[in-house]
């Protein structure tokens, strides 16, 4: 973790410690990857991307769309011989409106990032994403972000009402995640 601080504060150095404007009134996209650490009953770790495409209103409110994809290597109920909860191993997609707050009008600044919205596929349901992270500008239209949010999701499982049949329903899970992004 100090590694990655002194990395951040080396590069908010060597690009400027002026204050840089964030264009407004404009498109911008943003583009990140990261991991999931799971909590609770299910811990599910998963790598994800995402991707979302929306308008800057002005240095400090952006609100548009997004999707992303999430590989999970395995669905199982933790520490079970016959687990009660089963599902493949598939990517689920996420479809989700997008609210950021860049708190700051500096070359490096504190933002909340807000994601919302649905799994399109597997008979997925709700995908919530609140993040908190720096963003390290390179210039008006670009920018390197770094995040720690809390996840939360609804997927359809498999699940045991007897020893000998399943029934699928929805649960949910939560998770911590880490992010690296980048803006244009």
């Amino acid at each position: 973790m100090r590694k990655l601080f002194f990395a951040a504060a080396l590069l908010s150095t060597v690009i400027g410690v002026k204050a840089q404007n964030i264009s407004r009134n404009c498109y911008r996209g943003y583009v990140d990857a990261g991991y999931a650490v799971g909590t609770g009953y299910y811990d599910f770790n998963h790598f994800e991307v995402n991707t979302a495409h929306g308008y800057q209103f002005n240095p400090h409110i952006f609100l548009g769309g997004g999707t992303g994809f999430h590989f999970m290597p395995a669905y199982e109920t933790p520490d079970m011989t016959v687990p009660l909860d089963v599902r493949e191993r598939k990517v689920d997609i996420p479809v989700f409106a997008n609210f950021r707050w860049n708190i700051l009008k500096k070359t490096v600044s504190p933002y909340i990032d807000v994601k919302g919205g649905t799994y399109i596929n597997n008979n997925g349901g709700m995908y919530l994403n609140i993040s908190a992270g720096c963003r390290i500008s390179i210039n008006e239209k670009q920018a390197f972000n770094i995040s720690v949010g809390a996840e939360s999701s609804e997927l359809e499982f498999d699940s045991a009402t007897s020893l000998y049949t399943r029934k699928p329903q929805k649960d949910s899970y939560d998770s911590i995640t880490m992010k690296l992004g980048f803006e244009f």
